[in-house]
């Protein structure tokens, strides 16, 4: 009697945790969303397309090291059911020694680097930037031990507040000619701020003692996690590594802005649900009908999201460009052609990374990035004959053809079926290719000119929002009442 009575109890606790770090995660990310929008607008119009391809090369080496900064284990730590305090105390210490490490391996690499992009002013760029490396290395712990605990709220405050403040050093720096190191500045503050605050908020401090016991213990999740994340950064990164080289600085402006954009709906809605439920999950872990049904909730509610966003940005990439970013970034809308597409598609399969975390299968998904950037890394050497632009194309092929096997593999592990899933997810597709309708319709009826552009945008995005939000009050009821109870039921 007891152990049944406890059961809704225990149902009704995690969906009121996984609404709660939901609703703050979405907190986090929209206002870090709110200050990466302003700083495209008003860096972009301050800092020539040269600029951001510096640090996009930059980004290529910094990025690619900081998947060894804590090896794995703070995702380590979220899903192991009790760590220990010798355990989080061997962890800190590791992380501080990889990221001082780092830092000082990759600082005497910085001559040969530049030297490897052709571009001399590249050194002073990284030499700056990896200081970020033992900056958030002190504070991984702690992160990982807010978000176990699901206390997202705090975590929300800490990163929003170090964002602004990162915007508004950077657009400071800018205005007063700092050029390229404003965007390392913002990267700096940002980093330093989020980990001044992480100590704030979180209770927990180390103390110096290193147990190689435990950390054996967690080496075979974190290991295999980080060899998938190694591949998958070599996937996502193998395309600006070839333009930088072969095309140039300015070229990589381009492209990584519209890798920026296309990002968006990615990063700040399939991650956040992903970052909020990876705790949940972690405890569905021995129920797989519950964690899979969780699962394809959570997808859906991704999809009625991403969608309208990417089918709409797919339509007004032209104008959105010319309002927001000025007529000299106009290259980036036919990048974006190719890119938006692959947007879609991984703003719904990036979401599987939760289920090979929750159930420990590190090792099949390590496997899967082996396999996918074979296709991918070829593809975009192939595109890279015909400029950005064939880049992007092959990325969005190779995306297509992986997109599939990328579903079915992890949803092995709780027994789902592709098919099942994806015709879940197709009143919000359709509802969102309507919506996209009206809107090249009301577009071509409207021709664009100087004197109209932002007032024609505005009103292309309002009738966007009013049409795909009318037709999914029908097509999608229920599951907008799910999400409404989700968010605003304590």
């Amino acid at each position: 009697m007891g152990i049944l009575g406890s059961r809704p109890k225990k149902m009704s606790g995690m969906r009121q945790q996984a609404a709660s770090s939901l609703k703050w995660t979405t907190v986090s990310q929209a206002s870090r969303l709110g200050t990466q929008l302003l700083s495209v607008i008003i860096l972009a119009r301050l800092l020539p397309p040269a600029d951001f391809g510096l640090v996009a090369m930059a980004a290529v080496i910094t990025g690619f090291a900081s998947l060894f900064r804590d090896f794995g284990t703070a995702a380590a730590i979220i899903q192991k059911p009790d760590p220990s305090p010798r355990l989080l105390d061997s962890v800190f210490w590791l992380n501080v020694s990889f990221g001082v490490g780092l830092a000082v391996m990759l600082g005497l690499l910085a001559p040969l680097i530049a030297l490897g992009f052709a571009e001399s002013r590249l050194k002073d760029v990284l030499w700056l930037l990896l200081l970020t490396f033992p900056i958030a290395s002190l504070g991984a712990v702690h992160q990982a031990l807010l978000e176990k605990a699901s206390r997202f709220r705090p975590l929300a405050m800490v990163e929003s507040a170090a964002a602004f403040i990162g915007l508004a050093g950077a657009v400071w720096a800018a205005w007063a000619g700092w050029g390229v190191f404003s965007l390392v500045l913002q990267t700096l503050l940002a980093a330093f701020m989020t980990t001044a605050g992480l100590w704030m908020v979180s209770k927990w401090r180390p103390v110096l003692r290193w147990d190689a016991h435990e950390i054996r213990g967690v080496m075979g999740f974190s290991g295999n996690l980080v060899g998938f994340n190694v591949f998958n950064y070599v996937i996502r990164n193998t395309d600006n590594l070839l333009i930088g080289r072969f095309l140039g600085a300015t070229d990589l402006g381009y492209y990584s802005m519209a890798y920026r954009l296309m990002l968006w709906p990615l990063q700040n809605i399939s991650n956040v649900v992903g970052r909020a439920l990876f705790p949940v999950f972690s405890l569905m872990q021995g129920d797989q009908s519950r964690l899979a049904g969780a699962y394809i909730r959570a997808t859906a509610a991704i999809t009625l999201l991403t969608a309208p966003l990417m089918f709409g940005f797919f339509v007004l990439r032209e104008p959105f460009i010319a309002v927001a970013l000025g007529e000299r970034w106009q290259p980036v809308a036919g990048v974006l052609v190719w890119l938006v597409p692959v947007g879609l598609l991984q703003s719904i399969g990036t979401s599987v990374g939760t289920l090979y975390l929750a159930t420990g299968r590190t090792d099949v998904m390590f496997k899967w990035g082996i396999g996918a950037g074979l296709l991918v890394i070829p593809a975009f050497a192939i595109g890279l004959q015909w400029g950005i632009t064939g880049v992007a194309a092959a990325y969005a092929v190779a995306s297509l053809l992986l997109f599939w096997p990328s579903l079915a593999i992890p949803f092995r592990l709780v027994g789902l079926k592709v098919g099942d899933v994806l015709l879940r997810l197709m009143p919000s597709m359709a509802t969102a290719a309507v919506m996209a309708g009206v809107i090249e319709v009301l577009a071509v009826t409207w021709p664009a000119n100087t004197n109209n552009q932002l007032p024609r945008l505005i009103l292309l995005v309002v009738v966007g929002m009013v049409t795909y939000g009318g037709l999914s009050l029908f097509t999608q009821r229920a599951l907008l009442k799910d999400i409404i109870r989700a968010v605003f039921k304590r």
